[in-house]
């Protein structure tokens, strides 16, 4: 429903974001993630590896990237906090 606003891509992005998001916590509630470091390791695995697979160019993925890196990284704080996870320093 909401691609009918807005682009394929962008639709995908979003899914993908909360598919992320959700996983992550998940992983957490089960102890599978026990810091914010590996959190973020993974997120960051799975970013690099959803934007590969989308074929556009170089200078298209790297904005992708951070952009779902920065996401990521605002939406895990809230789920950090919320669970105390343990953050390496």
């Amino acid at each position: 429903m909401i691609s009918q606003f807005i682009g394929q891509t962008e639709a995908a992005i979003l899914r993908f974001s909360v598919s992320l998001l959700t996983e992550i916590e998940l992983k957490i509630i089960k102890k599978q993630i026990i810091s914010q470091h590996q959190a973020m390791k993974y997120a960051k695995k799975q970013i690099d590896l959803f934007v590969k697979q989308m074929h556009f160019r170089q200078a298209l993925i790297a904005v992708y990237r951070s952009e779902l890196y920065i996401y990521i990284s605002k939406k895990l704080a809230h789920v950090f906090e919320k669970y105390c996870v343990f953050k390496c320093v």
